[in-house]
């Protein structure tokens, strides 16, 4: 917890240093205007709105909100972005809708997932005018310090897609502490403090432990379809969620369209690992009671961009199509293989 107080007091002194007065010029027989003994303030940068981050039914919503106010804490007090306040209660479809009536430029989402005495988060970055995911990311962290190294990233990651190559380190706030947020109803150091002692769970751990995953791992690409962007959005989380409860499993930039094609470079040295991915469709039916039926087809594909397996399920349920879906994989596939 002290570490991630230690980032911040990085940041302040870096940007003390960027701030600090240049010396007073020397006196001249002809009088002029004395420079200003503060740096010129930042401007305004893009608006950044940064949701809540949902984690297991078994994990305190509290730990979710308090990793949020990290992000929103760090992008105040480093500069170069505009924050949002965190909103509650969004449903995941609506992600990009309301950040777009706020005037946000980018949002961020993600979730938890308890490992051992850490967690894995799990965090995206979406660009609210393009439409489109710009970075997505399951890092494993275990301290202050890494939330804090983490919401940095996020930080440059926007800049960058912003099209500003040298942000600057804007001068730190009158209140940089990042123990707590102010008005809110939870301390972010001893939330996070003690869901990284392993405290987070409300419910009592098993007694048998877990059998250990697959050494193959699965990545998970974005899914397409003609469904609504944030439903896209939400079931390659989903995605994600159904095969992390059978498989190592991590999220990457690779669009399911693409899959194949992007195999290769994606798997990187890593050459056992699959690609999880595929299609979500909608369509509208029942006459006087119309309703919508979701249709999901899952595809794996092997690092060589061969497909593994394609199978296809359809439910009004959305969340129940893409679980079925990886049911049957995860039935046919134990091993991943």
């Amino acid at each position: 917890m002290r570490r991630f107080v230690g980032v911040a007091l990085l940041c302040s002194t870096l940007a003390l240093i960027a701030v600090a007065p240049a010396p007073k010029a020397t006196p001249s027989a002809k009088p002029t205007a004395s420079p200003t003994p503060h740096a010129a303030p930042l401007p305004a940068g893009p608006k950044v709105l940064v949701y809540v981050f949902d984690s297991p039914s078994d994990l305190d919503p509290k730990y979710g909100t308090a990793v949020a106010q990290v992000y929103d804490q760090v992008f105040t007090q480093v500069g170069g972005v505009t924050v949002l306040p965190t909103p509650q209660k969004i449903k995941r479809e609506d992600y990009a809708k309301f950040a777009h009536s706020k005037g946000a430029d980018y949002y961020i989402s993600g979730y938890l997932q308890p490992i051992g005495d850490g967690v894995a988060i799990v965090s995206q970055i979406y660009d609210v005018n393009n439409e489109i995911s710009v970075y997505s990311q399951t890092t494993q962290v275990t301290s202050m310090q890494d939330v804090g190294s983490q919401a940095l990233s996020a930080r440059q990651i926007i800049l960058q897609a912003a099209g500003i190559d040298h942000p600057t380190i804007a001068a730190p706030q009158q209140s940089p502490t990042p123990s707590a947020t102010a008005g809110a109803s939870v301390s972010i150091t001893n939330v996070l403090g003690n869901l990284f002692k392993g405290h987070a769970k409300s419910t009592p751990a098993p007694t048998e432990a877990p059998s250990a995953k697959p050494a193959r791992g699965v990545l998970i690409a974005h899914l397409f379809g003609n469904a609504a962007t944030g439903d896209l959005n939400s079931m390659t989380d989903e995605l994600y969620r159904a095969m992390n409860a059978h498989y190592r499993t991590q999220m990457s930039n690779v669009n399911s369209m693409t899959a194949a094609k992007q195999a290769d470079a994606a798997c990187g040295v890593h050459r056992d690992n699959t690609i999880a991915g595929g299609k979500l469709d909608v369509s509208r039916s029942g006459g006087f009671r119309p309703h919508d039926t979701y249709t999901f087809t899952l595809d794996i594909y092997t690092c060589f961009g061969a497909k593994l397996y394609t199978v296809t399920k359809s439910d009004p349920d959305r969340v129940k199509a893409v679980h079925e879906a990886v049911d049957a994989y995860t039935t046919d596939h134990p091993d991943n293989n």
